[in-house]
């Protein structure tokens, strides 16, 4: 098993941006591959201090790769142009220098919180570049998570990513969901005592309307923090291995 601390300057964002990656021995020319997404005040980093993601990752014999976001909201914005970044230049230059699969059907997204709310903004407008994408606690309303006292993100900083009206629309999750048909399968996962569960609730039933059998649904015990998240991780890889 291979952990790769991979630093390199970008041409969208014009700085040096960081990822780390897990690789399995079994020296295969490419590897199915999980982009895997931290959540806000995390980086590249945060899976793998508070999980079990190298064991995960040799256990199923999938790469996992996990960039760093800034707390960018994997949103494109004055600040950092990000999704723009992550879908046009940050994936072909992990797949030009690790051996990653480059075909959809190998090809997964996942995250938690900011994470989850990216993995899914970020599948959902790809549809042709992964076959699974799943998120843990996800946010799935961008208004109710800045309202809520709760989160830990100042209005200010929000409003730097979201700065109109338009601009929030655009990146309302059901709103992206809504023009878009799709042949992937889509997974969340939130506990009950999560402060963002009945925002999850509500996605979920408008999931299950929308993609029907394609949606996967998981309600378990836990809060809006690592324990849960590593304590249904492996869910997701179960998942997409099948």
């Amino acid at each position: 098993m291979s952990l790769i601390n991979l630093s390199y300057r970008t041409n969208y964002l014009h700085t040096y941006f960081k990822t780390t990656a897990v690789i399995p021995d079994t020296n295969e020319k490419e590897y199915p591959t999980l982009f895997l997404l931290h959540g806000y005040t995390g980086d590249d980093s945060a899976w793998i201090r508070h999980t079990n993601i190298e064991k995960l990752a040799r256990k199923y014999n999938i790469a996992v790769v996990m960039p760093e976001a800034r707390n960018a909201f994997y949103t494109d914005s004055d600040f950092i142009p990000y999704y723009s970044f992550f879908v046009d230049e940050l994936i072909d230059k992990l797949r030009n220098n690790l051996p990653l699969a480059t075909n959809k059907a190998e090809n997964f997204i996942a995250g938690s919180s900011m994470g989850g709310y990216g993995a899914l903004k970020i599948g959902f407008k790809n549809p042709d570049l992964f076959s699974h994408v799943a998120a843990l606690s996800p946010i799935t309303d961008i208004i109710h998570f800045r309202n809520n006292p709760q989160t830990p993100m100042a209005n200010n900083t929000f409003d730097t990513i979201f700065d109109s009206p338009e601009k929030i629309a655009d990146n309302q999750l059901v709103n992206i969901v809504s023009n878009k048909n799709y042949s992937q399968k889509i997974m969340t996962i939130c506990g009950t005592d999560d402060y963002m569960y009945q925002d999850n609730l509500d996605f979920k039933n408008f999931m299950t309307n929308k993609i029907g059998k394609n949606y996967t649904w998981h309600e378990v015990s836990g809060n809006h923090s690592w324990d849960t998240w590593v304590d249904n991780v492996e869910t997701i890889f179960r998942w997409i291995s099948e």
